[in-house]
């Protein structure tokens, strides 16, 4: 991970720990992996994060494993002053009844207000789905308000006009092995001009639910259908089962040379694509190994091409 990826993952996690509510706000371009990636960030944060605006045909996709988000919404009755000026400003409950009373300069129609329905006001914004930033503007005006525009995290930006393939997933999986898909999806990034995937699981991801490792290479292959991933996929996983050495290297690829390669490399069998280099202290000496391992490869493609 470079520098710039760490800061902006602790600014994330600073203004998450600063704020009361989080919105998690998807736009027009999100797909299945948004959806997802939403959901993982709403566990994660706990019960301040909330979804505001998943498309409705996304959340009956996933509604065998998501209820749908249905957050509270507020109504306001807006007034443009500077076209109708106005003095004075007070309310009066009376019974059942809220009375609101203005003192314009100028007479007053009921076509001069216009009633808004928006969410309440976040702390924080978190954006999924985006193909551009007008598009996060105009969503924030018209939807979502955020009361500190620089508590805006933009995390995900998609290529305009997208085509999106309809989710045809392989294995019809568990509530439980989704929510392991989504914890991959927090703890991972795209490197090397989105060339390569990394993802990283705990043994905590794995007892919480209740998966075993053995699904792994299953759950790349499904999601890549769900989504699109580069054709190296690196997950760095904890094995729960043993107390030493216990960080393991699923490495899955689309490209036979490539895999056979790191095979060679890691002097490890490759099958169907998947390959396992077993045995790491801790994540960091399973990462240096395979950085290693992918340098090895690349110099030799290039001394090849020369």
């Amino acid at each position: 991970m470079e520098m710039r990826d760490l800061q902006h993952v602790l600014n994330i996690l600073t203004l998450a720990e600063q704020s009361a509510r989080i919105g998690i706000v998807l736009g027009p371009e999100s797909g299945d992996a948004e959806l997802l990636a939403a959901h993982a960030l709403k566990e994660r944060l706990g019960d301040k994060a909330f979804i505001l605006n998943a498309p409705e045909h996304l959340q009956d996709r996933w509604s065998h494993m998501f209820k749908k988000e249905r957050p509270q919404k507020e109504f306001a009755l807006a007034l443009d002053i500077d076209t109708n000026p106005v003095d004075e400003l007070r309310y009066e409950k009376e019974g059942s009844k809220l009375r609101i009373f203005l003192s314009p300069r100028h007479e007053l129609t009921k076509d001069a207000f216009e009633l808004e329905h928006r969410h309440i006001p976040s702390d924080m914004i978190i954006a999924l789905g985006f193909a551009d930033e007008t598009d996060i503007t105009r969503t924030l005006e018209t939807e979502t308000p955020l009361k500190n525009p620089a508590a805006l995290i933009h995390l995900s930006h998609v290529q305009a006009k997208t085509e999106k393939k309809s989710l045809s997933p392989i294995n019809q999986w568990e509530i439980n092995t989704m929510k392991l898909w989504s914890r991959a999806l927090l703890r991972s990034y795209m490197e090397d001009k989105d060339a390569v995937f990394w993802a990283f699981l705990p043994k905590e991801d794995f007892e919480k639910t209740n998966q075993s490792a053995n699904i792994l290479p299953a759950l790349v292959a499904d999601m890549r259908v769900a989504m699109k991933l580069p054709a190296l996929c690196i997950v760095l996983w904890q094995d729960q089962d043993s107390a030493a050495n216990n960080v393991h290297i699923l490495v899955s690829g689309t490209d036979p040379n490539t895999v056979r390669q790191i095979a060679q490399a890691a002097e490890t069998p490759a099958a169907n694509g998947n390959l396992v280099i077993r045995g790491f202290a801790n994540f960091s000496e399973a990462e240096t190994e395979m950085r290693k391992l992918l340098k090895h490869v690349t110099h030799n493609i290039e001394r090849v091409m020369d």
